[in-house]
């Protein structure tokens, strides 16, 4: 399976890089411009509060923050499901980033739900044939993937190993990318 955006990267056990060891990052683009995709089984525990000094309300106290990646640690991709927040942004399909504030106060007053959001500190990004070639050295399997994983924001702490062995996992979406 080649990678593309709604795929997984599963870390192949072999793979020895600190950043990516057991990591499994959902790709959001994947051209011949390169790649960028977040680290999806790395959540932070804390609420994002104490992470986001802007941060709505109705999320103030949420827990559905995640480490994306070593690229910008220290900026944030606040991703949801919400194509039609005033001020977001499209990243892939299904994918928007960010919104005005008031928006994003009114959409998730409730606090968050199966559209998101999921805030990513840092992404993982790789230059045009970086990840093709780190594939092909081994580094790297290609899953199939939902959205239901990249806005899930307690995945199982099993994940990498079901995915690495090429088992199914339950996902909170049923419909196939």
């Amino acid at each position: 399976m080649d990678p593309a955006p709604g795929r997984l990267l599963v870390a192949s056990p072999a793979l020895t890089d600190a950043n990516f060891v057991r990591s499994v990052i959902y790709l959001i683009e994947h051209s011949a411009q390169g790649t960028l995709g977040v680290i999806i089984n790395r959540p932070i525990d804390m609420p994002l509060a104490d992470i986001w000094s802007e941060v709505p309300e109705g999320l103030a106290q949420a827990r559905t923050a995640a480490q994306g990646g070593p690229v910008e640690p220290d900026k944030g991709l606040l991703l949801h499901a919400c194509a039609d927040l005033d001020g977001a942004g499209t990243m892939g399909k299904g994918i928007c980033v960010g919104g005005s504030i008031e928006a994003l106060a009114e959409r998730f007053r409730s606090g968050p739900d199966q559209q998101g959001p999921r805030l990513f500190l840092g992404h993982s990004g790789w230059s045009p044939g970086q990840l093709d070639n780190e594939i092909d050295e081994g580094g790297w399997i290609v899953r199939s993937g939902r959205p239901g994983q990249l806005f899930d924001p307690r995945p199982s702490p099993n994940l990498w190993q079901q995915l690495a062995e090429g088992r199914s996992v339950g996902l909170h979406d049923p419909s196939p990318n």
